[in-house]
């Protein structure tokens, strides 16, 4: 079996099922270099599921591996897709919202031949919007409903001083773009970017997040309508176990898209 080295750079919660997942072995790829802005996390993810990997800086492993996988924040994915083009890895970009800014970086990618691989993360119905595109889309609206804890320590929410702790009924806290909405809940949305850059853009793609404390779930609703007819998908989401932030159903994405990346690489070094 010819093994993909990967780079991991964010070695949180998708890091540790993604370890899991490689742990089984069904999987034709190895972790082989570690990063995070706090290398403690580093370390302990190496102790924790006795990776022969190295920790390093983000430019270290680049130059290491077969393939890069982003799953730390935002704020990072410039960087990884930066270092991406410079030593010409292909990528899984798990903080989309991170590429709203920068789709610049897409463009640059695709240039030089890197795939940057965008999972569906929390959401179904990516693949018929994909489809509904080539036609045509009039609108796409996205309704994500979470509980009070899993939007907890958004900027958007400090910035408007809403505070969530005694909330007793549902609330619209955001109304708004994709683009303004994964600005202001970086770690809450990553499916409005993902759902944006395959459809209509995350200028056009319309937002709304509640806050519900009678939910136990993260829910996300997709409506698109255009040339093709009308599309309504309902994704109920179960929290990752290790953070409410994050819905299980994002780490499984990102350990399926590994998998294909593997196989693909496999396939080629045959």
């Amino acid at each position: 079996m010819v093994k993909m080295s990967v780079g991991l750079i964010g070695c949180g919660n998708i890091g540790a099922d993604l370890c899991i997942a490689l742990q089984k072995g069904d999987i034709p790829a190895a972790l082989v270099a570690l990063t995070d802005t706090d290398e403690k996390k580093a370390q302990l993810l190496k102790r924790s599921f006795q990776l022969e990997a190295e920790v390093c800086s983000l430019e270290e492993n680049a130059g290491r591996v077969d393939f890069l996988v982003e799953c730390a924040v935002a704020d990072a994915v410039p960087a990884v897709i930066e270092a991406a083009i410079r030593h010409y890895r292909d990528c899984l970009i798990m903080s989309v919202g991170g590429l709203m800014q920068r789709p610049d970086l897409l463009e640059q990618a695709r240039a030089r031949k890197i795939e940057v691989r965008i999972p569906s993360g929390a959401l179904a119905g990516l693949d018929a919007v994909r489809a509904a595109i080539e036609a045509g889309l009039h609108s796409v609206t996205l309704t994500t409903r979470k509980p009070p804890k899993g939007l907890e320590g958004a900027p958007y929410l400090k910035d408007h001083n809403i505070d969530l702790s005694a909330l007793k009924e549902p609330k619209v806290v955001f109304e708004g773009s994709a683009l303004e909405a994964c600005k202001a809940f970086p770690a809450n949305v990553n499916v409005a970017g993902a759902l944006s850059l395959v459809g209509i853009g995350p200028t056009e793609t319309r937002v709304r997040i509640i806050a519900d404390p009678k939910a136990t779930e993260n829910s996300h609703e997709v409506v698109a309508e255009g040339a093709f007819g009308r599309l309504q998908t309902t994704t109920i989401n179960l929290p990752s176990p290790r953070n409410a932030k994050s819905s299980y159903l994002a780490s499984l994405s990102a350990i399926a898209e590994l998998r294909a990346a593997a196989r693909a690489f496999e396939a080629r070094r045959r």
